[in-house]
């Protein structure tokens, strides 16, 4: 669930909140985080996992930890540019939660400044959570199922993979041409500098 808040304030209020009433009768929260867009790019700032509290950097792994390390690296990146082109499209929760998986759906409403709470609960009932949200200041909440966040992440980290192997590739390619065409020239520029500098002295 991503939830965004455009007051810093309140966005560890709802932190806060979430970190002492974990198990309720209407919800669960297994794990929370909050990040924010700084300077384009989105940071992690604060959050708990399942072993207690964490600030500054997250560290425990799991889904957060892999949607935040997504987040702060190139690819995180690459997905924004893949969904400038979805810009004019209407937007509404319907098209965030439907055309958009939770990674996707947070880059593209977290606007400067703006923070995400981005959460793994367990709802017994849905209606509960909304009112404790509405009533912490929230702007806009997106539910994503975690089955289909997980398989985000796998998509996410095997574009990741496949863009390296296309780099390593490239390079290699570029580095095998220059040797063949360009070497020499390096070589001539490199021993004409040397007998300068031999002349110099």
């Amino acid at each position: 669930m991503t939830v965004i808040f455009t007051d810093e304030c309140k966005a560890y209020r709802a932190l806060s909140t979430l970190r002492h009433s974990r198990i309720t009768e209407g919800y669960a929260v297994l794990e929370a985080a909050i990040v924010a867009r700084e300077k384009g790019k989105v940071v992690f700032w604060d959050g708990f996992g399942t072993h207690g509290s964490l600030a500054g950097e997250w560290t425990t792994g799991g889904l957060l930890g892999s949607m935040i390390g997504i987040f702060a690296g190139p690819l995180g990146v690459l997905l924004e540019r893949s969904i400038d082109s979805m810009i004019s499209m209407p937007f509404t929760h319907e098209v965030a939660e439907q055309e958009m998986g939770l990674i996707q759906s947070t880059l593209y409403t977290l606007d400067e400044g703006q923070m995400a709470l981005i959460s793994i609960v367990q709802e017994n009932n849905v209606s509960v959570f909304n009112y404790v949200l509405s009533q912490l200041g929230s702007q806009f909440v997106c539910r994503h199922d975690v089955i289909d966040v997980e398989a985000e992440i796998d998509q996410a980290y095997e574009v990741e993979r496949e863009l390296q192997r296309e780099a390593h590739q490239r390079m290699n390619n570029q580095r095998h041409e220059y040797f063949k065409n360009g070497s020499d020239d390096v070589r001539d520029r490199i021993r004409s500098q040397f007998e300068q500098l031999k002349q110099n002295f």
